[in-house]
C-alpha cells in the first residue's frame, strides 16, 4: 500500500480550463451516506472512462450501456497493471483538446509519484483538490473519527509521520524549521527517511512537535512509529495525540502495532488505500474495515489455492469512480486481503474486510501453489517480548530465509520464530537468523516479507 498525506497546492472545488467543476458531473458528496446506486454508479463511470479516455479508446473497448448489470461489465474488461499506466503517461490518460502540462503547472492538474513500496513507483495524476476530499469522507465513515474532525476533541490537528518525500510536494530531508513543514492544520514531522537511524535530538524533536502543534489525529508508517514509541516510552513519555492514530501506508506487523499501543493510550485505527486509487477502506468500531463510498468500486478477486494461515483471502482490483483525470478501470493495486463476505457493508455493496494481509509481492509462494501472506506470517508470529522486527525472504521457489532482530537473546528469539512459522511451509527449506537490523527499501518502508520472482496472477486468483 502507498498512501500519501495530504499534498500542497489542492484546494476543494476549483476550475479546470476545460470544464466547470470537475466532480459536479460525478456526484462526489463531502459527506459520507451509503450508497444505493452503488453499482450502477460504476457501470457509468465504466462507460465514462472508455468513452473518453484515449488509452482505453486506443484498445477498442466497448463501454458498458445503461442498466447492465455490473457484474457482466466488468467481466468484460482487461486487469489494468501499473506497467500498462507507466508506458502511457500522461497523455493517453486525460480528454482530448486538454494542455496537460498547463493544467499541471497552474493546479488544475496534481502530478503525484507513488512511494512504491515493492520498488514499482508511479506517477499518477490527480484532478485538483481530489485527495484531500475523498480522504477526508472516507475518514468519516468512522463515527469517532468523524466526531473529532468537527472539533470534539478541540481545534483538528493532525500530524503525519512517514518518509519525508511521501509527505507534501516539497523536500522535507534535512532540518526544515517547523513552520515550513506545516499548513493551517496539518504537520509533517519526519525529515529523514530510514528510522533505524534517527537520533535521539531527532526523535525528541519529533514528540515535542506532536505537543507543539496539539495533534488530535496522527497519521503514521507503523514501522516509523514503532521506532518513536519504543523510544518515548525508554525516555518516560508517551505519545502526545488526544485523539487516534491512523496507520497506513505499509504493513502493520504486530511487533509494529504492540510497540504502539505501549506508547500511546487511545485509539489505533486502519485505513487503507493507495495514491493511484485514494482511500479504499477505512476501519470503523466495530473493527472491521469497511469500504469508502463515492470513490471506487472494489473486486476482491479469492485466491485459487486455499491460503494457509488465513481465511477468503483476495487480490485486491480497482476502478475509480470519481475522476475525471486518470480514471482506473480493473486497476490492480498489488494487495492482499482477508474479506468478511457475509459480513456487514455500510456504505457499499462491496464486502467489509477482516484485514489487509501485504503486498502480492510480499507473500511466499508454496509448491502447491498456495500463498503464504504477510499477514499469516504475522499471526504466526505474534509479538513475542523483545522482539522488534523480522523479514522473510524468499530468494528461489522452496527457499525461505527469515531475518530476525531482538532486544535480548537474538539466537532464541530466531530459533522461537521458526518453530512458530515452519508449519506454514511444508516441503520448504525454511532457516532463520538473528541479525542486528532489517534494511529498509529505498522508499523509506520495511518490508515484513519478499519475494524475488514473479507469480501468474491468473493461476493464482479467479477472475484475474
Amino acid at each position: 500500500m502507498s498512501l500519501p498525506p495530504k499534498p500542497g497546492g489542492g484546494r476543494e472545488g476549483g476550475e479546470g480550463p476545460c470544464y466547470e467543476n470537475p466532480m459536479s458531473a460525478i456526484e462526489s458528496p463531502v459527506l459520507p451516506r451509503p450508497d444505493p446506486d452503488h453499482d450502477a454508479r460504476t457501470v457509468a463511470a465504466l462507460a465514462r472512462a472508455i468513452r473518453e479516455t484515449p488509452y482505453y479508446q486506443s484498445r477498442g473497448l466497448v463501454p458498458p450501456v445503461p442498466g447492465t448489470p455490473l457484474a457482466d461489465a466488468l467481466a468484460r474488461l482487461p486487469l489494468l497493471t501499473k506497467k500498462d499506466v507507466r508506458a502511457t503517461l500522461p497523455k493517453q490518460w486525460v480528454q482530448p483538446g486538454r494542455d496537460t502540462r498547463g493544467e499541471i503547472t497552474s493546479g488544475a492538474l496534481e502530478l503525484v509519484e507513488t512511494s512504491g513500496s515493492t520498488g514499482e513507483r508511479l506517477r499518477v495524476l490527480w484532478d485538483e483538490g481530489w485527495w484531500p476530499r475523498q480522504e477526508t469522507r472516507a475518514m468519516r465513515t468512522n463515527a469517532r473519527v468523524a466526531a473529532a474532525l468537527d472539533g470534539g476533541l478541540g481545534p483538528y490537528r493532525e500530524s503525519v509521520l512517514t518518509s519525508p518525500e511521501c509527505g507534501v510536494g516539497v523536500c522535507h530531508y534535512g532540518d526544515v524549521p517547523y513552520e515550513e513543514r506545516k499548513d493551517e492544520t496539518h504537520l509533517w514531522i519526519s525529515q529523514r527517511p530510514d528510522p533505524l537511524y534517527w537520533s535521539d535530538d531527532e526523535q525528541t524533536r519529533m514528540l515535542d512537535e506532536l505537543a507543539r502543534h496539539g495533534t488530535i489525529g496522527l497519521e503514521s508508517d507503523p514501522f516509523y512509529l514503532s521506532v518513536l514509541s519504543r523510544f518515548a516510552l525508554a525516555h518516560g513519555r508517551k505519545l502526545e495525540v488526544r485523539g487516534f492514530v491512523q496507520l497506513t501506508y505499509a504493513f502493520t506487523s504486530r511487533a509494529f502495532l504492540r510497540a504502539i499501543q505501549q506508547g500511546f493510550d487511545g485509539q489505533v485505527l486502519q485505513l487503507y488505500g493507495a495514491s493511484e486509487v485514494g482511500v479504499l477502506f477505512m476501519e470503523g468500531t466495530d473493527g472491521r474495515l469497511h469500504h469508502a463510498p463515492f470513490t471506487t468500486h472494489v473486486e476482491l478477486l479469492p485466491a485459487r489455492v486455499p491460503t494457509p494461515g488465513a481465511k477468503d483471502v483476495a487480490l485486491v482490483v480497482v476502478t475509480t469512480l470519481d475522476r475525471r483525470a486518470m480514471p482506473l478501470v480493473r486497476f490492480v493495486v498489488g494487495d492482499l486481503v482477508q474479506v468478511d463476505r457475509e459480513g456487514p457493508r455500510a456504505f457499499t455493496t462491496v464486502p467489509s474486510l477482516m484485514s489487509v494481509e501485504g503486498r502480492v509481492d510480499d507473500a511466499i509462494l508454496r509448491p502447491d501453489g498456495a500463498l503464504v501472506t504477510a499477514g499469516a506470517l504475522d499471526r504466526a508470529i505474534g509479538a513475542p517480548d523483545g522482539l522488534t522486527a523480522w523479514q522473510a525472504h524468499q530468494p528461489a521457489p522452496g527457499v525461505v530465509a527469515i531475518d530476525v532482530v531482538a532486544s535480548s537473546d537474538a539466537a532464541r528469539a530466531a530459533d522461537d520464530l521458526l518453530a512458530r512459522v515452519r508449519p506454514l511451509f511444508a516441503g520448504m527449506d525454511v532457516t532463520a537468523r538473528p541479525v542486528t537490523a532489517v534494511a529498509v527499501e529505498a522508499s523509506g518502508k520495511l518490508r515484513v516479507s519478499k519475494r524475488d520472482f514473479a507469480v501468474d496472477l491468473s493461476r493464482c486468483f479467479e477472475g484475474a
